[in-house]
Parts: C-alpha cells; sequence; structure tokens
C-alpha cells in the first residue's frame, strides 16, 4: 500500500514538474519572464507558436531562428512601446484571409534583419508611429500585402526586400512616411499610395511588377531616384500613375521599359522634372491633367514619346525628344522647333479601341497629320532640349553616348561592307 502511495505521489510530482518545465520552455514564457528594458536572446531552433510582445523589451535571435506558426493569429504581435526584434524568421502558414505574419500597433519599434515567409499579409500597420523596417526581406504568395500600413505616419520602411506579394508596400490614411532604398517585384503594385500626404518614396527599385508605384489621392509628396523598370506584363501596366495628385514632385528617377512611362490622371500643381522614360511603349500619357510642369526630362527609344488628351495649361518645356526636329538658331542648347504630342491616336482608340491594332502604321500617321487634334489639346514643349539630360548609371556615362556609339559602329560596318564590296567587283 505505501509503494502504491508512494508511486502515485511521485506520478502526479513528474507530471507537474514535466508540466512546468514545457511551460517555461516555451517562448512565450521566456519573454513574459523578461523585465521591462531588457534583453532575450533567442538561441538557434524552429520555436511552434504564435508570440506577443507588449512590453518595451529587445527579442534577438542568435543562429538560425524561426517562429512558426500556421493557427488564427499573427504569428508575432507587437503592441504599445519600444520593442525590439532582430535577426528573427517569420513564417506565417495560416490559412486565414489577411492575416499578417507580424502584426503592429503602437509605436517607437524597430523590426530588423527579419526573413519573413507568408501565405497571407507580411507586416501589418495597425494606428502604428515611428516604425523602422529595415534590412528585412518578405516572400509571399500574391495573396495579401508586402507591408500594410493603416492609418499609421511617421514611419521608416529601409532597404526592404519583396516578392510575390499583392502590393509591395501599400499605405492608406498614413502620412510622413519614408519608402528609402526598398527593392519590389513579381506583385500587383510595387509602392501603392492611398490618401496619404507628404510622403517620400526615394532610392527604390520596382520591376517587374503590373504598375512600379501607383501613388493617388495625395499631396506633398516626392518620388526621387526611384527605378520603375520593365512592368509591362498587364494592358494596363505602367511605370509610375499618378492620379488626383497634387503639389508632387517626380525627380530624377529612371523610368524604363514600361508599357506606359508615366501616367498623369485628374491631376494639378505637380512637378516632372528630370526623369529619364526609356525605352517605354509610351513614355508619358496625360489624361484631364492641368496646371502641371513637365520639364528636363529625356525621352529615349520610347515607342510614342508622349500622348495627352484633355490637358491643358501645362508647362512643357526643356524635354528631350529623341524623335523631334531640332535646330538650334540661338546658340541656348534648346530647339526653335516646337515638339507637338497629338492625341489623335489617343482619342480615336478610347472611342474604338480596336483601332490600337493600327498604332504607327503609314495610314494612320496619315490620318493625323490630316486630321489635326484641336490646339488646345496639343501636347507641346515649345523649346525642346538639343541635348539628352540623362545619366546612365550602369554604364557610368551620358544616356546619349550608347547611341552615339551604336551610331558610329553602324556606319563603320556599313562602310566596310562597302570597301568590301567595291573590291570584290
Amino acid at each position: 500500500m505505501k509503494i502504491t502511495r508512494v508511486f502515485f505521489l511521485f506520478l502526479v510530482f513528474f507530471t507537474f514538474l514535466s508540466s512546468h518545465t514545457q511551460a517555461q520552455a516555451t517562448l512565450q514564457s521566456q519573454i513574459n519572464a523578461v523585465p521591462e528594458h531588457g534583453v532575450l536572446k533567442i538561441p538557434g531552433g524552429i520555436y511552434q507558436e504564435a508570440i506577443v510582445l507588449s512590453k518595451s523589451i529587445a527579442i534577438e535571435g542568435t543562429g538560425q531562428v524561426t517562429i512558426r506558426s500556421c493557427g488564427q493569429n499573427p504569428v508575432i504581435t507587437i503592441q504599445n512601446q519600444g520593442v525590439v526584434l532582430k535577426h528573427v524568421k517569420v513564417e506565417q502558414c495560416g490559412t486565414r484571409k489577411d492575416l499578417e505574419a507580424i502584426y503592429v500597433t503602437g509605436e517607437n519599434h524597430r523590426i530588423e534583419d527579419i526573413q519573413i515567409e507568408t501565405k497571407q499579409f507580411g507586416i501589418k500597420f495597425d494606428k502604428a508611429s515611428d516604425i523602422v523596417v529595415t534590412n528585412s526581406s518578405i516572400q509571399g504568395n500574391q495573396n495579401g500585402n508586402g507591408i500594410d500600413l493603416w492609418k499609421s505616419s511617421r514611419n521608416t520602411i529601409h532597404n526592404v526586400k519583396i516578392n510575390g506579394v499583392r502590393d509591395g508596400i501599400y499605405m492608406e490614411r498614413s502620412d510622413f512616411n519614408k519608402l528609402t532604398q526598398n527593392a519590389i517585384q513579381n506583385s500587383r503594385y510595387g509602392i501603392h499610395v492611398m490618401f496619404s500626404n507628404d510622403i517620400t518614396v526615394r532610392n527604390n527599385v520596382s520591376r517587374d511588377n503590373i504598375t512600379g508605384a501607383m501613388v493617388m489621392e495625395t499631396k506633398g509628396t516626392t518620388i526621387e531616384e526611384n527605378e520603375f523598370i520593365f512592368n509591362n506584363r498587364n494592358v494596363h501596366a505602367q511605370g509610375l500613375l499618378l492620379y488626383d495628385a497634387e503639389e508632387t514632385a517626380v525627380i530624377h528617377n529612371y523610368i524604363a521599359y514600361n508599357r506606359v512611362g508615366i501616367y498623369v490622371e485628374n491631376t494639378a500643381g505637380n512637378r516632372i522634372f528630370n526623369n529619364e522614360l526609356r525605352g517605354n511603349f509610351i513614355g508619358m500619357q496625360f489624361k484631364n491633367a492641368n496646371g502641371n510642369s513637365v520639364s528636363h526630362n529625356t525621352f529615349l527609344g520610347n515607342v510614342n514619346e508622349s500622348q495627352a488628351i484633355d490637358s491643358t495649361r501645362n508647362n512643357i518645356i526643356h524635354n528631350y525628344w529623341d524623335t523631334a526636329l531640332k535646330l538650334d538658331t540661338g546658340g541656348k542648347g534648346t530647339s526653335s522647333i516646337p515638339y507637338r504630342a497629338d492625341p489623335f491616336f489617343l482619342t480615336l482608340t478610347r472611342d474604338v479601341p480596336e483601332y490600337q491594332l493600327f498604332f504607327q502604321s503609314p495610314g494612320m500617321v496619315v490620318l493625323q497629320k490630316l486630321l489635326k487634334s484641336p490646339e488646345e489639346q496639343v501636347f507641346i514643349d515649345d523649346a525642346p532640349a538639343m541635348k539628352a539630360t540623362g545619366w546612365d548609371e550602369k554604364t557610368g556615362s551620358s544616356s546619349s553616348m550608347p547611341i552615339f556609339m551604336l551610331s558610329a559602329s553602324m556606319l563603320a560596318i556599313s562602310s566596310i561592307l562597302f570597301i568590301i564590296g567595291r573590291k570584290r567587283t
């Protein structure tokens, strides 16, 4: 009888000790034990649980740390103030719609060196401010946004690589955010700004998306020194879309090999300055856009350099158009022959889309010459630049040099073939 009683007590004690040890072993229990402003270094391993960080502590992975959850809650929830999360891989495998890998609210958090694999959203900001996300990556499967900001202001997203999501970085009703040196590809919209003001978009690369950047309902935004390239996989694709934007500056961007380089609609009072638009199907397209400034841009190798419709009072001057007739009679570096972009084709295809099949056909060119659009509808650069001002950073030379070298090479080859032919005869 005593042996049975002792065995029973031992079994109860062992069960209690085992469950207590297991509880202590969970990542959440370790987090709960860290004092305010403390640091928890997580040893390498895979942690199958969802965690909540709700006090000012630093969580730092040592080695290869993976936090994984397929449940109905975010893998990591960050709340209140002053949380630091570093050197961790996060795997979100839940199937609930719009579920986040990391959910952030509160202020003054820092998320650094995080690798996210998600079936839904990457990082969701919900009324969060003064957050920094840096040196991280997000891999999705097209179901949710990479980084989503809702009513979240004064945040910085820097050097984040985003691939295969719905929208790379989406923000709505979120002001004074800075997006710098991010790389976004294989998504619907690389950058998507809605009802947000004073946004800085600088030094980002957005490529192989449907739209490189869609900037809508904004005021006081700066879009500077970005690359919007190879966004051409859809009939509605464009490098940069400005819609209902005011006092927005588009400066020194490289916008190349898109279906439409810059599409501007329902906008006023914006500045498009010193950009290079190269190899697009349509370099720049205006629709219902009035009172904007377009100057010192370079248009090279676009199938159709520009189109405009229902757009007046725009200041178009000193741009370089490679198809423009150029004659500098005053030695000022600008042509005395204005450049005219007639919206005839755009107007025609708006009414009958099937006419797009005749783009730049001889008959269409003749019709455009005969049936000119009203003068107030024509996109005119009164003083086109004689020389390109764009700079090809990949080759370290002015953008006009490759064209010059190609022309010189073709001329040399033609001369050699001509000489060889003369000798044979």
